[in-house]
């Protein structure tokens, strides 16, 4: 009985930031879309950090 009224007590402490984060964010007068570099491609040197990652099956 008292874990159901501390998960209760939980959410309803939770959905409040959740939906004040959200509205912040979609209220935001900055939103425009920045471009951020990305460098897709082969790892360095032949090579990439997970080993046997071209023999997986």
């Amino acid at each position: 009985m008292i874990q159901i009224f501390l998960n209760s007590l939980v959410a309803i402490l939770i959905a409040p930031a959740f939906l004040t984060t959200a509205i912040s964010a979609l209220c935001s007068k900055d939103r425009s879309l920045r471009k951020v570099p990305a460098k897709i491609g082969r790892a360095r040197f032949g090579h990439s950090d997970i080993p046997n990652a071209d023999h997986r099956s």
